[in-house]
């Protein structure tokens, strides 16, 4: 068992040293990964860099050659000034030195025979002037002669080619008479030369669409070489299996589109059933509402109205502008100017308190601000008694809580008497009032009082 111990650890330690020299090339390795990467990034940063600067180094590479070309030039012209600069002078200097050797020699002897031998020139240049002055009639006649001779020549070239032509044009006349009696002999000359001259404009005209069609043939051929060209452009390439799945697509989202526009249909129409039933709930509210907060005669009910019903159920034409109406025996008239403030503003909480009871039955949180401004005092009532009903009717609720704000001690006190009327439910204990006072420091603060129910 010892011995097994001891090969046990030593494994373990093996295999110890290994995973850690697994772990220490596992980190080495993702070392090395960062470094490519970091390198790939950077070689495609400098492979970005190296564009512009080759792009600069190729014009300053032309602009040395340029300037070495023109530095050679100038070299060359100046070197060609150099030496012309060098044989003026390299003359000039044999010149002073021929000048200065005769100056020193002083041979007075030399001067008087070229002196001499100056006048033994000059008078033979004379004679030479004279006898070719003498000469000169001889060889104007002389070039009287060549010139006719070459007048002569041309005559003679002239006759030559006259009498060629002459031949040829009795040639040609003996052709055209053996010609004119072999057409002669021809039976139907004039529908040969019909046929002839029809068979000329065919082929004319041949030729001209032969032409045309040569020339489309070379321009479908390039626009064939055009066209191959684009298929192996990135643009292009496997422009069928990419036509494939776009088509794929395409059908697969026209159906999508037919079943949504389907789907979308229901769901349009099952709203528009839903819209017309939940107006009926809040209208059937409504009227129940009215009839118990409202004590006037010259209107018998209200309602929510919208254009959806009117329109004719397309959806171009269909409008959920709402607006109240007021009904008085079988005339029904929009609300909006013609009713007075009262009647407003108890028309706005009736709508509110169905639009709650419709739509808010999970929450059982309702307010009301100043609800009894511009209602006279049997609207008030009416109002106490509609909320007395609500109440009554939501007591099960577990979370319903009704909250109103007033400064109408009256009103608060017909809700009272009425809550008082109706069982299955705990009358309220307290209601709260707000009231402001000045503290010791002058300043006026909120006081918020809990008062008995009973107390009203």
């Amino acid at each position: 068992l010892g011995s097994q111990a001891t090969k046990a650890e030593q494994q373990a330690k093996e295999l110890e040293a290994k995973h850690k020299q697994y772990q220490e090339a596992a980190e080495r390795k993702k070392e090395l990964n960062e470094s490519i990467a970091n390198c790939i990034e950077e070689d495609k940063k400098l492979q970005e860099q190296e564009v512009p600067i080759r792009q600069k180094i190729r014009a300053k590479q032309s602009d040395r050659q340029r300037m070495r070309t023109v530095a050679a030039e100038e070299e060359i012209r100046l070197n060609r000034l150099i030496n012309e600069f060098s044989n003026d002078v390299q003359s000039l200097n044999s010149l002073t030195e021929r000048i200065d050797r005769y100056l020193e020699s002083n041979n007075e002897e030399e001067i008087e025979k070229l002196d001499s031998s100056l006048a033994d020139v000059a008078s033979s240049t004379r004679e030479k002037e004279n006898a070719l002055k003498e000469m000169v009639p001889e060889l104007q006649a002389l070039q009287k002669k060549v010139s006719d001779q070459e007048r002569h020549k041309k005559t003679i070239q002239d006759n030559i080619k006259l009498i060629k032509a002459l031949d040829n044009v009795k040639k040609l006349r003996d052709e055209l008479s053996v010609l004119e009696e072999e057409l002669e002999n021809l039976q139907g000359s004039n529908a040969l030369n019909d046929d002839y001259a029809s068979a000329m404009s065919s082929k004319k005209r041949h030729m001209e669409e032969k032409h045309r069609c040569e020339g489309r043939r070379l321009g479908y051929k390039d626009q064939q070489r055009n066209l191959k060209r684009k298929l192996l452009t990135p643009e292009y390439k496997d422009i069928d299996e990419r036509h494939r799945v776009k088509m794929i697509e395409y059908e697969t989202t026209m159906i999508a589109v037919t079943d949504l526009d389907k789907y979308h249909n229901a769901l349009d129409k099952a709203l528009l059933r839903y819209h017309g039933m939940k107006i009926e709930d809040i209208n059937k509210i409504i009227r129940e509402l009215w009839t118990l907060t409202y004590k006037g005669r010259d209107i018998n009910n209200i309602a929510l109205v919208s254009g959806a019903e009117s329109s004719g159920g397309t959806k171009a034409a269909r409008s959920y502008n709402y607006r109240v109406v007021m009904t008085k025996g079988n005339t029904q008239l929009d609300m909006r100017g013609r009713c007075s403030a009262g009647q407003r503003v108890l028309a706005s909480i009736v709508i509110r308190l169905a639009l709650a009871e419709t739509f808010c039955l999970n929450c059982g949180v309702m307010a009301l601000d100043e609800p009894t401004t511009n209602l006279d005092y049997e609207n008030k009532r009416g109002l106490a008694v509609a909320l007395a009903q609500i109440i009554a009717n939501r007591a099960a609720q577990h979370n319903f809580q009704l909250v109103c704000i007033t400064h109408d001690e009256e009103f608060v006190s017909m809700m009272k008497n009425e809550l008082s009327t109706h069982t299955g439910f705990d009358m309220p204990e307290k209601y709260f009032q707000v009231s402001r006072e000045e503290g010791p420091d002058g300043k006026h603060y909120s006081k918020i009082n809990a008062i008995d129910w009973d107390e009203i």
